[in-house]
């Protein structure tokens, strides 16, 4: 019961993200679309996931191929937002070299039909390094910027809120799933109200860009 409350809750910050999104999305500039993109490619994944699971029982395989596709987004923000990687396109280089890399992880090491666990790994130390970077950038060629009004700040910050809480659980997730079977539970708790707390939080960034924008032109 406590687990499809926090699902439904998780489920309902999606749908507010992407309303959200629609709302401003005139007025967002394009990095912003993009995490707005990836914001409805989640929405319209669990969705999937939630059909899948109810009918067989299984939707690892979608998981598997959505966290190429995330990876991928993910890097595209990075490129029209950080400086150095809009000259030179760096972050369209990181995600192809990434997706590669799960393609290969998904036919000869991990396969479809499991967890995507080595490369979610990957992927959030990839999102944490860039996220990273990009502060340091903003810090570097902003002197006058206001970070706490700024939206790529605060969209960074949930970007690194979110990856440091897990991808610690995608490296262990062979131990927890196999030693500490009767805890899983409670981490895949925590997890969902995690991405529920992640999605919300983009949706109000979205909502309040307006007066950021405002605020640092």
């Amino acid at each position: 019961m406590i687990y499809k409350f926090a699902f439904y809750f998780y489920f309902s910050s999606l749908v507010f993200a992407c309303i959200c999104g629609i709302y401003r999305f005139k007025e967002i500039d394009t990095g912003s679309k993009v995490l707005f993109i990836l914001v409805c490619c989640a929405l319209v994944n669990e969705s999937a996931a939630y059909f899948l699971a109810k009918k067989y029982q299984n939707n690892i395989p979608l998981y598997s191929v959505y966290c190429l596709i995330e990876f991928g987004i993910l890097s595209f923000y990075f490129n029209k937002v950080i400086d150095v990687f809009i000259r030179w396109n760096l972050g369209i280089y990181i995600g192809i070299s990434g997706i590669i890399l799960g393609i290969y992880n998904l036919l000869f090491i991990q396969h479809l039909n499991t967890m995507n666990s080595y490369f979610l790994f990957f992927e959030g130390l990839s999102v944490i390094g860039l996220s990273l970077f990009a502060f340091f950038r903003l810090l570097l060629t902003h002197d006058s910027l206001h970070l706490y009004k700024y939206h790529h700040f605060w969209f960074i910050c949930i970007l690194v809120f979110f990856w440091s809480i897990t991808f610690l659980n995608w490296g262990l997730y062979d131990y927890i799933n196999l030693k500490l079977q009767h805890a899983a539970w409670k981490i895949n708790f925590a997890l969902t109200i995690i991405g529920a707390i992640t999605y919300g939080s983009f949706g109000c960034v979205f909502l309040m860009y307006p007066k950021m924008q405002n605020h640092n032109e």
